[in-house]
């Protein structure tokens, strides 16, 4: 393509160069019938090299957080991928999350929700149906007609096999039939706040009509990360399907999520993964849903649209998706720890403390220790506020070691991160004189009291008038 431009310039040069010879020219022609022309017919060739016009980076890749300071983010071969605080939801880090994208085997982890939330008991039964024996195309146990299993022996193939006759069998268990099973599906995507998703299928076989989100995956996946035993299932390196009324030896399922088990591959395990989901079609590609546990951190990773590479020398492939992952999850753990911002030593405050003895001040201390998840470059002097209050305006002794006096609100880039309540560190006695100087003013000072005076002089007053009446009598009586 490159070279058919140039040919084009080069004949159009050509041209202009035979035309120039016909005439006398000056150096002003030459200009005007070489240079100009060359410049005029790059510009026209350039869209031939769409390379040039395309920028460097297509990818949509969103950090939230300031980088300063920090190590970047990995380079990952998935299409799209999305990490997230698994415990506040938050989004750390996102790669083309909105991009329209298909689901594959992550549908199941959907169909397991709808199965926890609907099913009464996880060790009931139900009977495979002949729809299912005859529909279910791709990966699956070998179900026979009439034959019974626990909910939880279907839960359990459907997410470490990811069999799609046992996610049909769940479907109608739930829902009756697979249609309303995926109308329920896409009823709930909604009321988790998916906006593109349209689910056509509980298994994840392809269709062109089904389609995703990492975004809306997302907030799929967080709210079975929830769900305590889905997440044991999904972490399970196998489970036995004991025998039933149609197979009469136990079945062992493995999980096929090298990330959690080693059954089937060694070398993608990862100890702090746990679930939760793993597939691949030919038009998603790989895609990965996991959650990691460190310390007290705790993320959720989604990659979707992954590719394989051949390993040389050999028949077998590189798994992309496990490595993308663990990158990011190991980036995500190196760049946020949980940071004590205030210790039960720290005295918060000092506050003025009235009728003390000897002693007009008190320290008050926090009732327990904050610590906070933030990025390594936080500055903690800048970054984080300490505000606090007491509970009365005026605080009065006498005052118990650890009594309640207030609380304590720390803010980090004015989110509230952490609470606590203000202690007294320490006794505080009352002096009696101040006391009842005290009750005295109060006495002086009340309603009532004034009152009191008021009537009193008024009493007085009257009383004066009086006794000043009675002698103005007296001392006239004299004169007469």
């Amino acid at each position: 393509m490159k070279t058919r431009g140039f040919m084009c310039i080069i004949k159009i040069q050509a041209i202009i160069l035979n035309f120039r010879g016909r005439y006398k020219k000056t150096m002003r022609d030459k200009i005007k019938y070489t240079v100009l022309p060359f410049i005029l017919s790059v510009l026209l060739i350039l869209p031939v090299f769409p390379a040039l016009t395309v920028s460097a980076q297509d990818s949509d890749i969103k950090i939230h957080m300031n980088m300063e300071g920090l190590e970047n983010p990995p380079d990952i071969t998935a299409e799209a991928a999305i990490v997230l605080n698994a415990r506040t939801g938050d989004i750390l880090y996102e790669k083309n999350s909105r991009k329209i994208i298909f689901p594959a085997s992550t549908v199941k982890i959907m169909t397991a929700i709808l199965v926890f939330e609907n099913a009464a008991d996880l060790d009931s039964k139900a009977a495979i149906s002949k729809y299912v024996v005859d529909k279910t195309a791709g990966n699956r146990i070998g179900v026979k007609e009439g034959e019974v299993f626990t909910v939880t022996d279907l839960l359990s193939a459907m997410l470490l096999q990811g069999t799609n006759d046992a996610a049909l069998a769940l479907a109608e268990y739930v829902a009756g039939d697979a249609a309303n099973f995926v109308a329920r599906m896409n009823e709930r995507a909604k009321e988790l706040g998916c906006e593109n998703t349209v689910f056509t299928n509980p298994t994840g076989m392809h269709s062109d009509e089904m389609k995703t989100t990492v975004s809306d995956m997302a907030k799929i996946a967080l709210h079975a990360s929830k769900i305590q035993k889905l997440m044991d299932i999904a972490s399970s390196p196998k489970y036995t399907i004991p025998p039933t009324n149609k197979h009469y030896e136990e079945r062992t399922v493995l999980n096929h999520n090298h990330f959690v088990s080693t059954a089937r591959q060694t070398q993608y395990y990862y100890s702090h993964a746990r679930g939760l989901n793993y597939g691949y079609t030919e038009q998603a590609k790989y895609c990965l849903t996991t959650v990691a546990d460190q310390t007290e951190l705790s993320y959720l990773c989604i990659l979707m649209g992954a590719s394989d590479t051949p390993i040389s020398g050999t028949d077998s492939v590189r798994l992309n998706c496990f490595f993308d992952a663990r990158y990011l999850l190991e980036w995500a753990f190196s760049i946020y720890s949980y940071k004590t911002v205030v210790k039960k030593s720290d005295n918060i405050c000092s506050v003025n403390i009235e009728l003390a003895e000897n002693r007009d001040k008190i320290l008050l201390v926090p009732d327990t220790e904050i610590s906070v998840l933030l990025p390594q470059n936080a500055d903690l002097e800048k970054e984080i506020i300490k505000d606090w209050e007491t509970f009365d305006d005026r605080l009065v002794a006498p005052i118990v070691k650890g009594q309640e006096l207030g609380k304590l609100t720390v803010y980090y880039k004015g989110e509230i991160v952490g609470t606590a309540m203000l202690l007294s560190n320490s006794d505080v006695e009352r002096s009696t004189i101040l006391y009842v100087l005290d009750q005295i003013k109060e006495i002086v000072s009340g309603n009532w009291f004034k009152a009191s005076v008021v009537i009193f002089i008024v009493i007085f007053a009257f009383y004066v008038v009086i006794m000043l009446l009675r002698k103005s009598k007296k001392e006239q009586k004299r004169f007469y």
